[in-house]
């Protein structure tokens, strides 16, 4: 039996908790999880709620000028705790947590394992060190040309994607519209973008694309920003922006949300401008998702154009904004890429996946020293392809069948201002 040392922030459960939290609780008996967070908050009363060995453990942001003396308090008191508890590895889920992991684990002589969930620049790479770690863990074949690209061995990546729990969310009936229910509009549409409140989610991106839609048509959709404040700052400038342009009726902050499930639920179309598991959730959920200039084609996995979602190389705010017209505008064709959206997520992206791969790397780690190479074929290759769930047909504004890829075409022609 082996006790395994997460190391993470506390607080309240955003993406990369919500993943730790799917991890720990599917561990098999062969290893233990122990979870040391920063903070108090609901992510910890939910891992103790669940009966996971959960301790709060304040440390300093390692990287911080200010810290430079009170993090090593932090990584001796850290150190003791892991050896009191007999750690066999230690995983870090938070780069600025990664110092404290790789202190303990050269000293205690354990494997130390990188979980690397954003893209990443060559400067972060030396910055936290990441060769230091024995094995890391990248979440997206972005993350993973980002590692290559900065100097990290190729075999020293395992790509193990982000999951969803496929009971949890899951397609559920209109007439259970939270938030309709909630904030009352009478508007036809429900668009929605989930994330933090800061600048790195895109939030004012989103408010031009609104601006645009409103501009060329008549604006039947309200505009759902859905998530917990982390920047006053950047709100104050969003509340600018909305004001400034007369959007006070069309747009809605909900705040931080627990019932996730059901807001997804309540959307007719799930915009994300910076990437995460929300994507995977809302097509969980069977919702039609639009990505935009985050991702490329060639890196997209799971969200694919015209298949399972809306894929837009640009934020450019007037192809989004004529992209939702397109969508709002043709329910079969939402229904069609939801559809096939949760078919994938089912097949591809359940939680017990996730843990069965995260296990047989600890094992390889534990057994030999070096982790496991998962299988990374390209997404064209005959293997993934045969099994990967079966497009259906949609029907054009005609009544014709039309296979899936028209879709990205018809939208592409929309945003150049063509008429398909």
């Amino acid at each position: 039996m082996n006790r395994i040392l997460y190391l993470s922030r506390g607080g309240n459960i955003g993406g990369s908790q919500k993943q730790l939290e799917y991890l720990v609780e599917d561990m098999q008996q062969d290893f233990v999880p122990v979870v040391a967070c920063t903070s108090k908050g609901p992510f910890v009363d939910s891992l103790k709620a669940k009966g996971i060995a959960t301790h709060v453990m304040p440390l300093r942001p390692w990287r911080k000028l200010g810290n430079m003396l009170s993090r090593y308090l932090d990584a001796r008191r850290m150190l003791r705790f892991a050896r009191a508890n007999q750690v066999a590895l230690i995983h870090c889920s938070d780069l600025w947590l990664s110092g404290y992991m790789l202190r303990a684990a050269r000293k205690l002589g354990v494997p130390a394992v990188l979980h690397v969930r954003t893209p990443v620049t060559p400067q972060q790479v030396r910055k936290h060190r990441f060769a230091e770690a024995t094995a890391i863990v990248a979440i997206s074949r972005r993350v993973r040309r980002n590692l290559v690209e900065a100097g990290i061995a190729p075999q020293r990546i395992t790509l193990i994607d982000d999951a969803i729990d496929v009971e949890l969310f899951r397609p559920t009936l209109q007439r259970n519209n939270i938030l309709r229910r909630e904030f009352p509009h009478g508007r036809r549409f429900q668009v929605g973008l989930v994330g933090h409140i800061r600048p790195a989610k895109k939030q004012l991106e989103f408010l031009l694309a609104i601006e645009h839609f409103c501009r060329i048509t008549d604006g039947n959709a309200t505009f759902f920003i859905i998530g917990e404040v982390h920047s006053q700052t950047y709100q104050r400038e969003l509340f600018r922006f909305i004001t400034t342009h007369h959007l006070e009726d069309r747009v809605i902050f909900t705040g931080n949300r627990m019932d996730m499930p059901e807001v997804l639920n309540s959307l007719d179309v799930l915009v994300s401008l910076s990437g995460g598991s929300v994507m995977f959730e809302g097509m969980a959920c069977g919702k039609c998702v639009v990505s935009a200039g985050f991702t490329s084609g060639e890196d997209a996995v799971h969200l694919r154009d015209g298949e399972t979602g809306i894929l837009l190389d640009s934020q450019q705010p007037e192809m989004l904004a004529t992209v939702l017209r397109s969508l709002l505008e043709n329910p079969q064709l939402r229904a069609d890429l939801g559809r096939r959206a949760r078919q994938w997520v089912e097949k591809k992206l359940d939680r017990r996946q996730m843990t069965a791969s995260m296990q047989r790397l600890y094992a390889d780690l534990l057994k030999t020293g070096l982790p496991l190479q998962l299988t990374d074929l390209p997404y064209d290759s005959p293997r993934i392809q045969s099994e990967l769930p079966k497009p259906g047909v949609l029907a054009d504004t005609q009544g014709t069948a039309v296979p899936p890829s028209w879709v990205a075409t018809k939208l592409n022609s929309y945003s150049h201002g063509k008429t398909p």
